[in-house]
């Protein structure tokens, strides 16, 4: 994974946090996931490689 792609994932989970608030993890995962396939830039990093990072970051944003 490249740092553009990490520092996306960063940029992706802090903001969904901060968009879904207190809405659980499992709750919008899915939707998570359909947003993640539209905004990344490198179509190679699939939702199951930048999956834990994203949530890594949403969990440090709560």
């Amino acid at each position: 994974m490249k740092t553009d792609d990490v520092e996306l994932c960063r940029i992706y989970g802090q903001m969904a946090r901060e968009y879904l608030g207190a809405v659980p993890w499992e709750d919008c995962a899915s939707r998570l996931e359909a947003g993640w396939l539209r905004l990344r830039r490198n179509e190679a990093l699939e939702w199951e490689d930048a999956e834990p990072l994203i949530r890594a970051f949403w969990e440090l944003a709560d």
